[in-house]
């Protein structure tokens, strides 16, 4: 159980994470956290893992690329309106056909745990990112067995129909519109963090 609960609460830590870097250009906070000690102690540990390690270093050398700009801040916002620039690839619909079904569990998941995001939209993108990572927390914290389970079914039913249709699409298109390369690695790295996480839901938690 213990195991459990700190696997779950690292998975809620990427989700959140990778949530916060899409979902609003990076403020002067946090660029001095990418160059700071506990971003690399973060990136090295995401490089130890093997199906991590190319896109981990690779989205290091993109941030220290990125910070050693002169002017780091409006250069990545630029980059950011670049993916939010209709058809915005923060809406899904601009990457597939959503699954009405599936979109039903995202509205019903809303209601029930909210989002730090200032728009609920089930479509957008951050939504469904921050969303896996509330349940996982979710998860590590409750002592009920039965409500575990049911959990950890949302998460993999969440990412089964919703993430696995578009996250593909947003990987490459960030990789055709962010010319500068920040962006596009962190989609990779986020794309290799699922594909990983997606066989531990699929085939190892329980």
């Amino acid at each position: 159980m213990q195991a459990f609960r700190v696997t779950s609460q690292r998975r809620a830590q990427l989700y959140h994470w990778f949530t916060a870097l899409f979902a609003a250009p990076l403020s002067e906070d946090d660029l001095n956290e990418f160059g700071g000690y506990d971003m690399h102690r973060f990136l090295d540990s995401l490089a130890t893992l093997d199906p991590l390690t190319d896109t981990a270093e690779a989205f290091r050398g993109q941030a220290e690329r990125a910070l050693a700009q002169p002017s780091p801040r409006a250069n990545l916002a630029q980059d950011y309106q670049a993916l939010a620039a209709a058809p915005s690839l923060l809406d899904i619909t601009s990457l597939t056909e959503p699954d009405q079904e599936a979109l039903l569990l995202m509205t019903v998941l809303l209601k029930q745990h909210g989002t730090q995001l200032s728009d609920d939209d089930p479509l957008h993108v951050c939504n469904q990112l921050e969303m896996m990572g509330t349940l996982a927390m979710a998860a590590a914290d409750t002592g009920n067995e039965e409500e575990r389970a049911r959990l950890l079914d949302q998460q993999r039913e969440l990412a089964n129909t919703q993430l696995i249709d578009w996250l593909p699409a947003f990987t490459e298109r960030c990789g055709e519109r962010d010319k500068s390369g920040f962006y596009a690695a962190a989609a990779a790295l986020l794309q290799a963090v699922f594909i990983m996480d997606l066989h531990y839901l699929n085939n190892v938690a329980e």
